[in-house]
């Protein structure tokens, strides 16, 4: 029963803990998802007796059935709360040895990082910090701060509300991670030498069958064995050990997938897999098979405690753990999985063939430019976990030319073979081609990844999917751009960044926990770590406060649709935020106090300055002196306002469940707005071509023109979808200043 206010108030600090392992409504039919985590003060529940709870997520009062829940200990709690998804939290705390290993790491220790948020890639890195973030250091969950060794391609610089927490030789070096992607490096999984790298092995060449490694044949109880010990309804419970061993098998198979050919105990039972996936309450992946001869009990035609996951005829669907399959062994060793490079370049991918533009095409504009784009078979064709370069190439340059730099900047003798080829497959193959028919095909966009791969030396660009901005920082150092903008910190150096991502400690920026808008995180974020624009960018793309799929922050942002950086620039006149005159000092102490001004930053004239810190609550601040262009330190405020620095939103990327998509504005008018998906329908089944599709989404705009206050009372499921997936799974929102980029 969520939001019921006749619960007795809860004053004491909570120090029980709970996770909920089963979905439960209340009768105010509230629902409340299983792996969520709870607090309570005071004794112990009473078995099989409902007791108030509150949720740590939302800070909601329940009340719940004792059996829904599972106590945790203050450490576990700690552990789990930075993994904001509830199956997999669930997941871990039924796995408590792995919890108590992976809660063991320390800083210094050597540690596999996955940085991916689909893949599952796993680098090399140094743990660092481990630690809360948030505003309460009792009950905020426990983050990883890890220096990542082979592969920098992080972007945190180890401080927090202005508080250094560890040191990296660059922010690319450090990434914020919760205890699910973090895992401890075994002995035996040091440096490597080039020649036992599997990585460097050819992409046609096939895995000799000494290499694959079979899960052990799994022992069913009795000698003669019985299929219900391997059905997902008993009560396995698992030792120590083959917890561990769980955790490493799971990738045993990675050529196991829908409609793989497996056996299972011995002597073998075959099928085919028909379904993978975690049902609930499971805490591990699970496979449907399709079992050649039907069993006379323990199967059914495809239902598992009361849900259909596919369908066939009765007493043939066997449900199982997927790490008990292995393939079946009638047919030899499993065929390597298909090339996608080979695949993408071979004769079927010519019906979707896109063409070649030469010349350089500015973006169209306005409706013309917007009905060029727009239908199926629009946009640019997903392959191969292409869609986070998909949506970000469309995000970049469908309908703004402030990042033609990429594709113009002449050769020079200090740039290599692979800087040319580079910068002509993009924007002859890519770029023009989209302004021009509205179309690129997958074999240009694969063309593009395997030549970043090879220039870059980041091996799974051709077949793996990455994040927005691993594409990003492995582009501007292959095309050997500029930065797009500096950042300074204090008086140090300032530092070159293509990006910014922001970070927030609880509800800064006044956003509280409503819904905040990109203008207060941005200002929030730079508040709190004590930086500076050196000056106005041309373009600024922001990563949302976010760690990939997992963690949000917030559950709704409001991309603001304009961004105004007057007030957060270096040597820029700033007006005084009470009376309007020329600002001659700031008070970072004094941010977004309600009770001064307007706006969330604070800085004054010096009038304004000496009676705002009169008051008491204010004396010991430390207000500073802002740096003024030299021909306004000594001269009488020039009449009238002053000028603002302003960008405008032109594009945002959103991620949700993994799959990229794009939202891009194709004119200056409400309601011109663009949504677009790389891999929108399939034709041919399994293996055949994904059809992207670019559609109008005029709506957007009611809800990016409404107030946070009039978003915070609407339910983000009652949004148009495209509103919601704008809304609620914003990744990076890429804002640009069309005067600014006529020359810069």
């Amino acid at each position: 029963m969520t939001g019921d206010r006749s619960h007795p108030p809860i004053t004491m600090r909570p120090r029980r803990f709970f996770i909920l392992v089963q979905d439960f409504s209340g009768e105010g039919g509230g629902q409340v998802p299983r792996g969520s985590l709870l607090s309570q003060a005071g004794e112990p529940p009473a078995l099989d007796c409902p007791f108030w709870a509150k949720l740590l997520d939302t800070e909601a009062m329940v009340q719940l059935p004792a059996r829904a829940a599972r106590e945790l200990s203050k450490e576990q709690a700690g552990m789990l709360q930075a993994v904001t998804n509830g199956d997999e939290r669930l997941g871990l705390f039924r796995q408590e040895g792995l919890l108590r290993r992976r809660g063991a790491l320390r800083p210094g220790d050597r540690v596999r990082v996955q940085i991916t948020s689909a893949s599952g890639e796993k680098v090399r890195g140094v743990l660092r910090y481990r630690g809360p973030m948030g505003d309460s250091k009792e009950q905020a969950g426990v983050i990883f701060g890890v220096e990542l060794v082979d592969q920098p391609v992080g972007s945190w610089d180890g401080k927090f509300s202005g508080q250094s927490l560890c040191h990296f030789p660059s922010p690319e070096h450090g990434i914020l991670l919760p205890i699910t992607k973090v895992h401890k490096e075994k002995a035996d999984e040091g440096p490597k030498a080039l020649s036992d790298d599997p990585s460097l092995r050819l992409l046609n060449d096939p895995p000799s069958p000494s290499s694959i490694r079979y899960p052990p044949r799994p022992e069913w109880g009795s000698p003669h064995g019985s299929p219900s010990s391997l059905l997902m309804g008993g009560t396995e419970e698992q030792g120590e050990g083959e917890e561990e061993e769980g955790e490493e098998e799971e990738l045993a198979f990675p050529l196991l997938e829908i409609n793989s050919m497996v056996e299972v105990h011995d002597p073998p039972i075959y099928g085919v897999i028909r379904w993978i996936g975690a049902p609930p309450d499971v805490g591990e992946t699970i496979a449907g098979l399709e079992l050649e001869e039907p069993l006379p009990s323990g199967c059914t035609d495809g239902i598992y405690r009361g849900m259909r996951y596919f369908q066939c005829p009765p007493g043939k669907a066997l449900f199982v753990k997927l790490r008990h399959c292995r393939p079946d062994a009638r047919f030899g060793a499993p065929q390597p999985p298909e090339n996608p490079v080979l695949r993408c370049n071979s004769l079927a991918f010519r019906v979707y063939a896109s063409e070649r533009v030469p010349e350089d095409t500015p973006p169209g504009l306005g409706e013309e430019g917007g009905q060029r784009l727009m239908g199926w078979k629009k946009g640019i064709q997903g392959h191969c976990n292409s869609c986070y370069l998909d949506a970000t190439l469309f995000c970049m340059f469908a309908f703004s030319s402030v990042l033609d730099s990429l594709l113009l900047r002449p050769a020079d003798k200090n740039d290599g073979a692979s800087y040319e080829e580079t910068r002509d497959l993009l924007r002859t193959e890519i770029v023009n081609p989209l302004r021009k028919h509205g179309y690129v095909c997958a074999t240009k966009v694969m063309s593009l990844r395997r030549v970043l791969e090879a220039a870059g030396h980041s091996p799974g660009f051709t077949s793996e999917e990455k994040d927005p901005e691993e594409f990003l920082t492995l582009l501007f150092r292959v095309l050997k751009m500029e930065p797009l903008f500096k950042i300074r910190s204090a008086d140090k150096d300032p530092q070159g960044c293509i990006f910014y991502q922001i970070f927030m400690e609880g509800g800064a920026g006044g956003a509280g926990r409503g819904v905040p808008t990109v203008q207060q995180l941005l200002e929030g974020s730079l508040v709190a770590g004590d930086l500076k624009f050196t000056e106005a960018p041309s373009c600024l793309i922001l990563q949302m406060p976010r760690n990939g799929k997992d963690y949000k922050a917030f559950a709704t942002i409001l991309p603001s649709l304009e961004l105004d950086l007057t007030d957060l620039l270096e040597d820029t006149p700033r007006e005084c935020c009470i009376c309007q005159d020329l600002a001659r000092s700031e008070c970072p102490e004094c941010y977004g106090d309600p009770s001064i001004g307007t706006g969330s930053t604070r800085q004054y004239c010096t009038v304004c300055w000496q009676q705002v810190h009169r008051h008491r609550a204010r004396r010991s601040h430390h207000p500073r002196a802002l740096r003024l262009p030299p021909e306004l330190e000594h001269l009488p405020p020039p009449p009238g306002p002053l000028p603002r620095q302003t960008m405008q939103l032109y594009a945002a990327l959103c991620i949700q469940t993994s799959h990229y998509v794009a939202f891009a504005r194709h004119g200056p008018h409400r309601g011109q707005w663009l949504f677009f998906d790389s891999m929108a329908d399939r034709q041919g089944g399994q293996n055949g071509f994904n059809i992207p599709r670019v559609t109008p989404c005029p709506e957007v705009a009611d809800y990016l023109e409404m107030s946070p206050e009039e978003l915070q009372v609407l339910d983000p499921k009652s949004l148009p979808p495209c509103a919601r997936r704008l809304l609620c799974d914003a990744y990076m929102c890429l804002y640009h200043s069309p005067t600014l980029g006529l020359y810069k």
